[in-house]
């Protein structure tokens, strides 16, 4: 027998090692697909099995007999009746709970178990947090009840007077340093008190406090001032005709020269209040009064226009004011300071060192 197309089918041309090599890519690739399939089913066989497990913890939480943690204030140790109680309620709760576990299948006795334990760390929880509240509502009264009584220790005695500081003290909005700063005053300042504190400080006419172990009852000494010498006036002859009446000598004060400083009681005024209710800011010299600008001066002593130096300016300011009002009671080393608010403002009668400006 002869067998044709053998040698055909045998040769080996480039179409059919394409054709091979084609096959051979197309069952690794369906190998591949399998396995990664296999893979992933495994994968969420083994999810869900884990999903399907749940971990049960029971907490038991045992109080004491006659204890209601709803209503823990009820409890009484030493009564009986309370115990006895406690004693056939948790009887008569685990014969009922023995009646149910046999009724009902081990699933449902689990997920009961499960719901005491969740329903014992709530009631524990619930009681921390009542105690917790209780704990701090009660230190916070006690605190609040602290600070009152601190508050009401501190009594006020009425006194009438006027201290003068005896260096430089900080007035405050109350009696203790832990009160604000509200200004400063220094040396020598007088302060208008109106009652004395029990903790040792003043209260002054404006409703502020200052230290009473820095203030003295005795008003300082003012700065002495030489007075000029009278002159002194030869006296004439007398004549037969006619007797001359001797002179008298006449007390001055001289304008203070240039650059030389002297103490000078510190005063203030404002607008003054005329007839028809208005309030003139005229002054004598014809100017207008402006606050850090115009004062009212002894005109023998310090003339119109004379510009001086106020050391520690009361009002805040630079120093540099112009004498250009002058009054009936600014006689001798006064210097009255023109202020907007004038008396009625929070300043203090004081003692500043005064000097001419060159």
């Amino acid at each position: 027998m002869k067998l044709v197309g053998v040698k055909e089918f045998y040769n080996i041309t480039r179409a059919k090692v394409i054709s091979a090599v084609n096959c051979c890519i197309v069952v690794s690739l369906c190998a591949t697909a399998t396995f990664a399939v296999d893979s992933a089913i495994d994968r969420s066989a083994e999810a869900a099995k884990a999903a399907e497990t749940t971990e049960v913890t029971i907490t038991v939480v045992s109080y004491p007999e006659g204890y209601d943690p709803d209503n823990p204030e009820s409890y009484d140790p030493s009564d009986p009746s309370a115990s006895s109680e406690s004693a056939a309620a948790s009887s008569s709760e685990s014969s009922e709970s023995s009646e149910t576990s046999a009724s009902e299948g081990s699933s449902e006795t689990s997920a009961s178990s499960s719901s005491s334990g969740s329903a014992s760390e709530s009631t524990t929880d619930t009681s921390k947090d009542t105690t917790k509240a209780t704990t701090t509502t009660t230190t916070e009264a006690t605190t609040t009840t602290t600070a009152e009584t601190t508050k009401e220790k501190i009594t006020e005695s009425e006194v009438y007077k006027t201290v003068y500081a005896t260096t430089t003290v900080n007035v405050r909005k109350g009696p203790g340093t832990d009160y604000g700063k509200v200004k400063q005053i220094y040396s020598g300042d007088a302060v208008d008190v109106v009652a004395e504190t029990s903790n040792g400080w003043y209260k002054t006419a404006n409703g502020n406090y200052v230290k009473k172990s820095l203030t003295t009852g005795e008003k300082p000494k003012a700065t002495a001032t030489s007075k000029p010498k009278p002159t002194n006036t030869p006296k004439p002859k007398q004549s037969t005709a006619t007797n001359t009446p001797k002179p008298k000598a006449t007390n001055t004060t001289a304008p203070k020269p240039a650059g030389e400083s002297v103490k000078c009681k510190i005063t203030f005024y404002g607008p003054q209040k005329m007839k028809d209710g208005s309030y003139s800011k005229s002054t004598a010299s014809g100017t207008t009064c402006t606050e850090g600008r115009t004062v009212a001066a002894d005109w023998s002593i310090f003339p119109k226009g004379t510009k001086i130096y106020i050391e520690n300016d009361p009002l805040g300011g630079d120093g540099y004011y112009t004498v250009e009002d002058k009054g009936g009671a600014v006689k001798g080393y006064i210097i009255d300071i023109y202020a907007e608010d004038g008396e009625t403002g929070n300043h203090a009668t004081c003692y500043r060192n005064v000097s001419v400006v060159k």
